[in-house]
Order: structure tokens, then sequence, then C-alpha cells
């Protein structure tokens, strides 16, 4: 191998000193992931957007495994994505890299916020479902409320995702390549996001945000590995 090449091998990939704030925020990422994949195969049998007053009713009081376990995991995976925000913003290591990682940390703080609104309503009709049955104004409105804080959800996770893909790359962590992926990913979050009132309705823009989402947890997993291994693109 001539020293040409080896140098430039060096360039393109370089070693770096992995400290214990990197290690946190990759666990912390790739523990976030796992929340998510569990709470989303357990809800799987969950009501549809416009589902009826009875079908919500029904599922909460039948199926408290299936709800309840996902709201018990809910705060281990807002500590899971806050530990690897924060490992992400504290690696930025310039001012573009900086900046843009504040852009994802505040787009997180408003993930979590919606998400557990949506966690709110879902524990209401799970402790009190056989109450609230006969009133099924109330039911309807809970749901509805449910829906429409999932749709802005959306927006939150773009906003999330622009900002910490952008942070990455700025910061050598992954390839700048991977910014164009995640731009498409956030833009499907985003319009569905722009559609929440039809969403609720039972809209077919759910599908659109689900590409998002694969997009957002794809970049999560892959950003977590990297600060796991230590390496560094140049």
């Amino acid at each position: 191998m001539s020293v040409t090449t080896a140098v430039a091998q060096q360039g393109r990939t370089r070693p770096r000193v992995v400290t214990s704030i990197d290690r946190l925020a990759g666990v912390g990422g790739l523990a976030f992931v796992v929340t998510l994949v569990v709470q989303n195969i357990l809800r799987a049998n969950a009501p549809s957007f416009n589902a009826t007053p009875s079908q919500v009713t029904d599922y909460f009081s039948h199926h408290h495994t299936a709800a309840i376990v996902p709201l018990g995991l809910f705060p281990v995976g807002m500590l899971a994505i806050f530990v690897f925000v924060a490992g992400m913003w504290t690696r930025a290591s310039n001012e573009e890299s900086r900046s843009w990682a504040s852009v994802g940390a505040l787009g997180a703080t408003a993930l979590a916020g919606l998400f557990a609104m949506v966690n709110i309503t879902e524990i209401v009709l799970t402790a009190k479902s056989a109450q609230l049955a006969p009133s099924s104004s109330v039911i309807q409105a809970l749901w509805t409320m449910h829906a429409a804080a999932f749709g802005l959800d959306l927006a939150a996770i773009a906003v999330t995702l622009i900002g910490l893909s952008k942070a990455a790359a700025s910061s050598s962590l992954l390839p700048a390549w991977i910014t164009v992926l995640t731009m498409l990913g956030a833009a499907c979050l985003l319009i569905a996001a722009v559609f929440t009132v039809a969403l609720a309705n039972g809209g077919p823009w759910l599908t659109l945000g689900l590409v998002g989402f694969v997009v957002w947890i794809a970049f999560v997993v892959a950003a977590s590995v990297a600060l796991l291994r230590g390496r560094q693109i140049s």
C-alpha cells in the first residue's frame, strides 16, 4: 500500500475517542428505538383514528396488557430520547453543527410533549373506560384529541430529524448523503402533519407519515451505532 493510499483512507474514516457521553447517547438512542418497536407491536390492534366510541371503549376495556405496557414504556422512551439528543448536542463541535443540534433538541422537546398528550388520553381511557362508556361524546372528544396530538407530533419528529441529521453530517458523525434521505423523510412527516384534520377523520395521510417515521427510526439507529463505534467520517 502506498503512502498516498494510506493517507486517503485515513482521511475518509479516522478513529476518535469514545466518551462516556457518546456511549450513553448511543445506548439511549437504541433503547428509544426498542421501546418504540415494542409499543407499536403491542398497539397493532388499536382502534383507527376514526373508530367509533364503542370500538374505542371495547379496546381499552378488553386489551389491558396491550394498553398498559406501552404506557409504562413511555417514560423509559422519553428518558432514552433525551439522553440521545443531549449526547448529539454535546458532540456538536462547530457553530453549524451546534445550531442544527439545537433545532433537533427543540424538536425533541415538542415531540415528547405532544406524545405525552397521546399517552395521557390513553391513560384516561385505560383507567376509566367502563365509567366513560355511556358518554360517547366524551370518548369521541378524547379519541379525536389523541389523533390530533399524534398528527402534530409528526411535525415535531420532522423538526427533530432535520436538526439532528444535519448536526450529525456537519460534525462528521454520519456521511453528508444521509441528509438527502432524512430530508425526504422529514417532508413525508410534515406533509402528513399538515393534514392532521383529515388524519383524525381517518384520511390516508398516515401512510405517508409512516414512511417518514421509518426514516426517523433508521436515522436514530445509524447515529446510535456510530456513537458507540466511535468512528468519524471526514
